[in-house]
């Protein structure tokens, strides 16, 4: 199964304790992908493609009114590859009951984020689970949250900056996407939400792939490293044969033939190391000025450009 699938799953299953999370919650099953409906509005519908979401709606529904008259509808398309699950308040006063106390919950600023934070993580679970999607974060990662109401979708954007998160917004085939791309605002949100195991496998695969990022980092630099100490190597070899072909190692310094003489053997120790076998020892830099002593030797001897 997705993993946006396995989220929406956990996500359905987590019912609220407070009423005014309930409400919150429902406000945004209503505001995606509800309508009231009948020539005299008797009738309030929560649509969804996802069964385990219409139970959810069904059970908020039944815990703020226990007495409510509800019908879940099931229609399905004629290819039966996907459906459309319907629960429906019956009625116009009850559903007139509903849809005010959804219009009446409290709220802040122009479009009416919810004012208490436990509401706000009740409004956007709905809201992801009516219209959100999650990548697997073993691809990328990436969360999103669709709808064609530009006031809904500025809510939604308003009610996660509201919780300390990042989230952007954009435009895509006509309908208005909430999205976030950080895999760490992506972790708190799913944390806020309530999907701790959607958190835990979603964390897992995040400090995974960080550290065969780091591992890839250090393998590369480390490459790179002695890439550029084999190659030095090599340009200070032909330098020591140069001379030697032409003078004789014998005429250089003492403090040069040393360094040339461990080169010869030792064609591929870093400076360090070939520091480390000089007697006495002696740092990188004092290796390095050595053989920039060798390249202008060299230099006046073949006329050679310099090279480093």
């Amino acid at each position: 199964m997705a993993f946006s699938d396995d989220t929406r799953q956990e996500l359905a299953r987590v019912i609220p304790s407070a009423r005014c999370c309930r409400v919150a919650e429902l406000s945004a099953f209503y505001e995606l992908s509800g309508f009231l409906l009948g020539k005299h509005n008797q009738f309030l519908d929560f649509n969804t493609p996802s069964p385990f979401v219409a139970r959810k709606i069904l059970l908020l529904l039944k815990g703020l009114y226990p007495d409510l008259p509800t019908q879940v509808l099931m229609v399905r398309s004629r290819s039966r590859r996907s459906q459309v699950c319907t629960v429906r308040v019956l009625g116009r006063v009850p559903a007139g009951q509903v849809y005010q106390e959804l219009k009446d919950q409290s709220v802040t600023g122009e479009t009416g984020v919810p004012r208490r934070k436990c509401c706000r993580r009740a409004y956007l679970r709905g809201a992801f689970l009516s219209g959100g999607s999650i990548t697997n974060p073993e691809r990328t990662y990436h969360l999103e949250i669709s709808t064609e109401q530009s006031r809904i979708a500025h809510k939604i954007l308003e009610t996660i900056i509201s919780l300390g998160l990042e989230a952007g917004m954009t435009q895509r085939k006509g309908s208005l996407v909430v999205y976030m791309k950080d895999g760490g605002q992506i972790a708190n949100l799913l944390s806020l939400m309530g999907a701790h195991s959607a958190l835990l496998q979603f964390e897992n695969v995040r400090v995974m792939k960080e550290m065969r990022n780091q591992v890839n980092r250090l393998v590369n630099c480390e490459t790179a490293n002695v890439d550029k100490t084999v190659k030095a190597a090599l340009v200070q070899l032909e330098d020591i044969d140069l001379i030697d072909s032409v003078i004789g190692l014998e005429e250089l310094p003492p403090k040069l033939r040393e360094v040339a003489r461990l080169r010869r053997e030792y064609p591929y120790a870093s400076l360090q190391e070939i520091g480390e076998l000089m007697t006495p020892k002696m740092s990188k830099s004092g290796v390095n000025y050595r053989f920039r002593q060798i390249r202008e030797k060299a230099r006046q001897l073949d006329k050679l450009d310099p090279k480093y």
